[in-house]
């Protein structure tokens, strides 16, 4: 779990950095205000996702743990319903937020996620830290 709380401050770290540029391409270039709204409100909701989905699987794991029998699910129909609400604030601003660049927004997490899981898997090779061999 140590991997996964340093990945989970690593992603978030990469996460309001990103938001930072786009809050100052936001101040920086009033023409594409839209396009870029579109891009905070798609990646805050994306990180909500991510935040959450890391909690329940805390509480997987504490459960497998403690090996109780109580049914812990992941949170998907919560998920999807801030996904959804950041489309719908998208779709009903009147145009001051890109439904675009929000939809592109919902997946930076994620796809820091998977860059920084590659960047590991990378490292681990590179230093021989790879099992199984021989």
């Amino acid at each position: 779990m140590d991997d996964f709380s340093a990945h989970l401050k690593t992603v978030q770290k990469i996460t309001l950095f990103f938001l930072s540029l786009c809050f100052m391409g936001w101040a920086l270039f009033p023409a594409y205000r839209a396009y870029v709204s579109g891009l905070i409100v798609g990646t805050v909701a994306s990180w909500i996702n991510a935040s959450y989905l890391a909690w329940k699987i805390r509480q997987l794991s504490q459960a497998a743990i403690d090996k109780t029998n109580r049914k812990i699910n992941l949170g998907f129909v919560t998920r999807a319903s801030v996904s959804l609400l950041a489309v719908v604030l998208s779709i009903r601003s009147g145009g001051q937020i890109a439904l675009a660049t929000t939809l592109i927004g919902l997946f930076v997490v994620q796809l820091a996620t998977l860059l920084l899981g590659f960047v590991s898997i990378f490292r681990k090779t590179q230093s021989g830290g790879t099992r199984g061999k021989g």
